[in-house]
């Protein structure tokens, strides 16, 4: 059967279905002088949602998948969400393809030791980057190499999501202005809790640093702007500068799906990565400091066999 000839694509008879027509009804008797036919829209495409989660859930358990019930309980749950039936109820059926290959075929978990500009990464083979660049100013021309990189690594439509210290805007936004790649947006990523960096230069106590949005062509993903950590997840046990588990899990939920590659060119202490196999994401990280490199790689490992993930 082709997407275009499924049930939910054809209206939704009301008459044969009481349940919508006694939602109808009360929503009638409690507010008699809104609109109802826009009302009668929402219950049918309510219902049209459904039906394409059940018969996604039905398609996933059709499939025979060499996967931990963890794993497939995850899918479960990712499905039962609703993002995954919306796209595909759009005719966008990329993620839901993306979380069947990534239960077919396992985890992919790949770690370099190495300087991001010099590895040679196939073009367009990498949904999102989402990395911490260094902020002191001599580490400005990276953002131009980072924008580089990503704008030959990322798939069309991917996106990178580059934390950037509130200091330099300017420059950075300069530096990443490189042909074949768009801003679309700064999002919003807060730190709450006593976790407060003081930056005397400026007289600033911040609670928040920007995370800049570009895309590699149109982005066609609706996300809300503000990411969080958890109240005082300051987590420096791995790096210096690392960020929390809880903050990088936020963000990958938002913008990405089950199944996509991440990428890290700047993988520090691994919280984007220890994300990533938490939420059943393939992660590529990179880092050219061989210390820092070693403690994530034991530490991305070692979460991997916790996991029960398997990688191919």
């Amino acid at each position: 059967m082709t997407h275009g000839e499924h049930s939910w694509m054809a209206d939704i008879a009301l008459e044969e279905r009481p349940d919508l027509l006694q939602r109808i009804e009360r929503y009638r008797k409690r507010y008699p002088d809104r609109n109802i036919e826009a009302y009668i829209e929402k219950v049918k495409q309510d219902a049209r949602l459904e039906q394409v989660k059940q018969y996604l859930m039905a398609q996933l358990r059709a499939h025979t998948l060499k996967v931990s019930s963890a794993c497939l309980a995850y899918a479960e749950g990712s499905l039962q969400q609703g993002r995954y039936a919306e796209e595909y109820l759009k005719g966008n059926a990329y993620p839901f393809e993306r979380m069947l290959h990534y239960l077919k075929n396992g985890s992919r978990l790949a770690l370099y030791h190495r300087d991001f500009r010099e590895i040679d990464l196939p073009e367009n083979s990498v949904d999102w980057i989402i990395t911490d660049p260094p902020y002191p100013q001599k580490f400005l021309p990276l953002y131009r190499d980072l924008a580089l990189f990503a704008q030959r690594v990322l798939r069309p439509g991917g996106g990178l999501l580059a934390m950037a210290g509130q200091s330099y805007l300017p420059e950075i936004f300069q530096h990443m202005s490189v042909e074949g790649l768009k801003y679309n947006w700064t999002l919003c990523y807060l730190t709450p809790g006593g976790q407060s960096p003081q930056l005397w230069q400026r007289k600033v106590n911040t609670f928040w640093k920007p995370i800049l949005w570009f895309t590699k062509g149109e982005n066609k993903r609706w996300i809300g702007d503000v990411v969080k950590s958890d109240v005082n997840d300051n987590d420096k046990t791995y790096h210096f500068w690392g960020q929390s588990v809880s903050g990088m899990t936020d963000l990958l939920q938002k913008v990405s799906y089950m199944g996509e590659t991440i990428l890290d060119p700047f993988l520090g202490g691994g919280a984007t990565g220890a994300a990533c196999l938490l939420h059943r994401r393939h992660f590529i990280g990179i880092e050219i400091e061989k210390d820092i490199f070693t403690i994530a790689k034991e530490r991305l490992e070692a979460l991997r066999k916790e996991l029960d993930v398997v990688q191919y």
